[in-house]
């Protein structure tokens, strides 16, 4: 048997990964798409559109007081300071393969 280096998940998903977030204090189910510019957050009479340009930075925490329902987020930060937190319910590799995708992004932003 061969092996095959596998694309990473977030980019060549169709569709949305299952999600809970977190926004103002208020957690949501729902629902991500990653887009080419942004991305879309859905919950029940929610959307949260996120363009890439307005993160102004990430990171993955794993501390309990961070966790939404003993999940691990990704913690995005958002130009003005508001700040949104992501707990994917399809698993810890999804959160490191969605950083991922936001660094090439990030730096293409920054010009660096």
């Amino acid at each position: 048997m061969g092996w095959r280096r596998a694309r990473p998940t977030v980019c060549r998903m169709k569709g949305t990964i299952a999600i809970l977030w977190m926004l103002d204090g208020k957690r949501h189910s729902g629902s991500l798409e990653v887009l080419a510019d942004r991305l879309e957050l859905r919950g029940r009479g929610r959307t949260l559109v996120i363009p890439l340009a307005s993160i102004d930075g990430f990171e993955i925490e794993r501390g309990a007081p961070s966790r939404i329902n003993g999940l691990a987020v990704l913690r995005l930060t958002l130009a003005g300071g508001m700040i949104v937190r992501v707990a994917s319910l399809q698993g810890m590799g999804v959160l490191h393969q969605l950083a991922g995708r936001l660094a090439p992004a990030a730096v293409a932003l920054s010009g660096t």
